[in-house]
Formats: structure tokens, sequence, C-alpha cells
């Protein structure tokens, strides 16, 4: 079945309704605009919090509903909505988009999409939503496509295919747009695939660059691979990531291994799976990596969006990045070189002694799934997941969610075939 849109539905816009072109300085100047919200963490820094000081305490008991657009949808629903001079953008899962009327609730338009009628995905067929540069809407889609919307009309614009679909890539992120290109990353580590990180110009739809967080043979860090198994080794970048312009650095977060829990047939650290990866913007050459969990066997991606800050550390002014992982460790990170500052357990955690002075864990015996059943905090969602944490410049406090509970994980086989899981045996909640 072809890919397309299957209908447009347009309403009636008054013109002072149509929002105004979102340059990219206005989003490198996103924080002036406390009363939009221009991209999905807020900022490049991926602060993902709001300036605005109407509600507070004082009358926060007194708010009332002022409308409801109720999505048709039995998806669950992810979506960071775009706000931006009055117009709300949300997607409705899987892959249609609504432009909103933020007064009144009421849909200027929508585009929906015709999806193929088999998609393997992970975790249900969700998107995160979408990004906007100048006077258009960018998207991903779980049949691994990337498109762009007229932001006025909804109109499709161009339609890339990012992936083969069929061999277990899917899109589920929000993109990230910057300057002239549009960002997004790759869903599918339990599938067997080989992740990367791509850069698409805005205007043409045409590939930049594309890198992979698997090195193939003669690249360093493929060594880390045993055999051909960097081949399905997973490393998927399905959450989106944060920008510093002055460095002009990306930084994205990578998914476990594959498969999950079965290690012995990818024997090695499994470089750039589980870590976060500094890429140079316009060419998308690494800068540095830190893997926080080598040789991950326990599906803790670290996928978890970086938080960008300047700030204090021993005694001296350091470009900081703090990243809350799924293992339940929070890290300190000098973004500009990738240098290990510290790190500090925020949930409950049995399978680590502690974290050495470069950064890798100090692993306990006994901690590796296994075929009766291993019990281990945090469980398989993590000490934290994809879901974004916050930081406050008003406090200094960075927030998150959290999870405190265990899982028994299991191993077994990790027979590998094209588009369907590639895992190892599946963990229990405890």
């Amino acid at each position: 079945m072809r890919n397309c849109v299957i209908g447009v539905t347009l309403y009636v816009l008054s013109l002072s309704n149509l929002p105004a072109q979102v340059s990219y300085q206005r989003l490198l100047r996103a924080d002036e605009e406390p009363g939009n919200w221009l991209t999905y963490s807020g900022n490049y820094s991926s602060h993902h919090h709001s300036r605005l000081d109407q509600v507070h305490r004082g009358n926060v008991n007194r708010l009332k509903i002022q409308w409801v657009f109720q999505l048709r949808s039995l998806e669950k629903v992810e979506v960071t909505p775009l706000v931006v001079d009055g117009m709300m953008y949300v997607t409705q899962p899987p892959n249609d988009v609504i432009a909103l009327d933020t007064r009144t609730g009421r849909p200027f338009w929508t585009n929906r999409r015709l999806l193929p009628e088999k998609i393997n995905t992970c975790c249900g067929q969700v998107n995160r939503g979408v990004a906007l540069l100048d006077d258009r809407l960018y998207m991903g889609t779980v049949d691994a496509h990337l498109v762009a919307l007229d932001a006025k009309t909804g109109t499709l614009l161009w339609d890339v295919e990012v992936a083969d679909y069929r061999t277990g890539y899917s899109i589920t992120c929000a993109p990230l747009a910057l300057k002239d290109k549009v960002i997004i990353g790759i869903s599918g580590g339990e599938d067997g695939i080989r992740g990367f990180l791509d850069a698409y110009d805005a205007k043409t739809g045409r590939r930049v660059w594309r890198f992979y967080t698997i090195p193939g043979p003669g690249e360093p860090g493929n060594e880390t691979w045993e055999g051909d198994s960097w081949k399905t080794g997973g490393a998927p970048t399905w959450v989106t990531g944060s920008f510093d312009p002055m460095l002009d650095l990306i930084y994205w977060g990578t998914g476990n291994p594959g498969p999950d829990w079965n290690g012995e047939v990818r024997k090695g650290d499994n470089l750039y799976s589980a870590s976060v990866v500094a890429l140079v913007a316009d060419t998308g050459k690494m800068k540095w990596y830190f893997q926080f969990t080598p040789h991950d066997l326990h599906d803790w991606d670290s996928t978890e969006i970086p938080v960008l800050l300047d700030g204090s550390f021993g005694g001296h002014l350091r470009k900081l990045m703090l990243f809350a992982n799924r293992n339940a460790f929070f890290y300190l990170l000098d973004r500009e070189t990738g240098e290990f500052l510290l790190a500090r357990p925020f949930a409950k955690q049995t399978w680590a002694e502690g974290i050495d002075s470069k950064g890798k864990p100090i692993r306990k015996p006994g901690t590796t799934p296994s075929t009766k059943g291993t019990l281990v905090y945090p469980g398989v969602q993590g000490g934290t997941n994809w879901y974004a944490p916050s930081y406050s410049f008003q406090t200094g406090l960075f927030y998150l969610s959290v999870w405190d509970y265990a899982s028994l994980y299991f191993t077994g086989d990790a027979p590998y075939s094209p588009g369907n899981r590639f895992i190892g045996s599946v963990p229990q909640g405890a």
C-alpha cells in the first residue's frame, strides 16, 4: 500500500489567526516568548520550563476548563503540542496533524495520513509531536518517513522515506529544526535495526548527512561489537535531542543494544549504544561521546533528553549537560568536551557498586539476566524514561519523573528475522 495523505480538512481562517513565521532567530530566542512553545523541549537547551507566572499557588484552585478537544485515537497520546501566535499544533496518533485555535479549541485544519496495514513498533504507534521552522511543520511517521506541511493550511509539501519500515524501522520522536535543517531520529531498537540520526534540508527534504550510532567495519568503535553483531545492534535515537548554537553541537541520546537481554551474541561494549553523542550540526561528524552503560543487558536506553546550562562546577564556570539516565544514575558532563564530572543515583538501583572516576559503572556480580530470572533495580522501564525532565532558573532545581521498582530479567535465544522482535527473552515486573 502506498503512503499518502488521504485528506486535509480546511476551515475558514481569519487573517488574525494566521501565525507569523517561526524563523531560526525566533527559535534561538524562544525563552523571550513565554506565551509560545516553539520547539519540543521549549528551547534548544531542553529546559522544558515555562516562565509564565499567571498561574500560582494563590489562584490555582480557581482554574476552570476553557475548552476540550477530543483526539479520536485509541493509541497512547505522548505529544508535546507546539504553540505559536494563537495556534496550537498537535499530533493525533499515529500520524494526523491538527491545528487548533488556542482561544476556542476550534480546529483550523487536519492533515490525515494513510499508513500501511502492518507496522511493527515497540510500544504503540505513538507520535511525540512536530517541529516548526519558518512557515513549515515537520513530522516523522511510524512508517519511517519525514514529511513537511504548510503550517497555515496543512498542505503536504514533501515526503521522504527515511528507512524501510518493513525491516523494523519507525519514527516516533518529534524532529528538531535548526538553521536550514531538520534533525530526525529513528525507532526500532527491539527489531534488530542499525540506529542512526539524520539531517534533512528543510526546504527540499534532501538528506544532508547521516550519523550511524553503530560504527561499521574500519570505523572507530566497530571493534566493540563481536563479529557481525553491529549489523543488527539497535542503538536507536527515538527521543528528541538538544542543541548548543554557540558550540554548533547537537546532543542526542542513543538506545539499548540488541538483542536487549542476550549479550552473548554481541560481546563487547557495543558503542555507541546507551550513550550520548555530540555531533557537529552542519556535518554530522561526532566530536565526542559518553557511554553510560557499556554492554547494556537491561534495556536501559540512554535516549533521555540532555538538559544544557552554564554553571559553576569545581570553582569554574563550565558548559554543563545534565542527564538523568534510565540506569538510575544522574550524570553531570562537560558538554564542550564530554568530560565526566559526577554521577549520583536518583532511584533505587542494585546493579552497580557505583561509578568510577572516568564515569564507568562498577557492576555488581550476579545482576545479569539469567534463564531462571534475576531480580534487579531499576526495572525494565528504568529509573526514568522518555518523558522530559525540566530545569528552572528560578529555583535552580532539576525535575524529573522517577520509577522505583524492580524487574525479573530473563535471557534466552535471540534468532534474528528482519522486521520482527529481536530481544532475547522478556523481563517480568516484580
